[in-house]
């Protein structure tokens, strides 16, 4: 990076690491933005001066951690871009493993109240002008798209769809082991990727 965005970016990444460690052990309704600034190393005014307040670094870790899981997803896809039922059976087992790993993970993904404090964090995408379910059902299907011109994008759509939303439910409702689940989770976008 160059410029204003690249002197920016190690002070940014510091303090949303900062804020990310902060959220895991001592949940989101106790955080200040003085409590981020400190574990960051930095002045309150630069942590306030790069985002301003509590909710856009909220919204900024969020949309970080997510845009990571996402970048997961997509390494996924890509190491089986010629087999869609091992590209989704090897991504939804991806994402069972980070969401066990990362409470703020699993709670951005099932916007379960998972008793650490980030109701409130999490509750602010829900009314995201750009939810986060449409985001990444566009940027997988994009995706698919480039590698699977083949595949009928309605179709493709359908199942990210179908894919992200039925591994939430697993995620929320777990249903025998993770590589149960996502195996029958990648046998289902089989059937809705087959031809008529």
């Amino acid at each position: 990076m160059t410029g204003i965005h690249g002197e920016r970016a190690p002070l940014r990444d510091r303090l949303l690491d900062a804020a990310f460690q902060l959220v895991e052990t001592k949940g989101w309704q106790r955080l200040r933005v003085a409590h981020v600034a400190a574990a960051a190393g930095v002045s309150r005014q630069s942590a306030y001066n790069e985002f301003g307040s509590k909710d856009a670094l909220g919204e900024a870790l969020v949309v970080r951690e997510f845009q990571r899981h996402l970048d997961g997803l997509k390494e996924c896809l890509m190491d089986h871009r010629d087999d869609a039922t091992a590209a989704v059976e090897d991504a939804v087992l991806y994402t069972f493993r980070s969401a066990e790993a990362s409470p703020l993970l699993a709670s951005i993904l099932t916007s379960a109240r998972v008793g650490w404090g980030a109701e409130e964090l999490v509750e602010m995408f829900r009314t995201r002008s750009e939810p986060l379910l449409p985001y990444a059902v566009r940027v997988v299907a994009d995706l698919v798209g480039r590698y699977r011109p083949d595949l009928d994008r309605p179709s493709v759509e359908l199942c990210v769809d179908m894919v992200i939303r039925v591994t939430i439910g697993y995620l929320v409702t777990p249903d025998g082991s993770h590589e149960d689940s996502a195996h029958r989770i990648a046998l289902m976008a089989d059937r809705v990727l087959a031809p008529v």
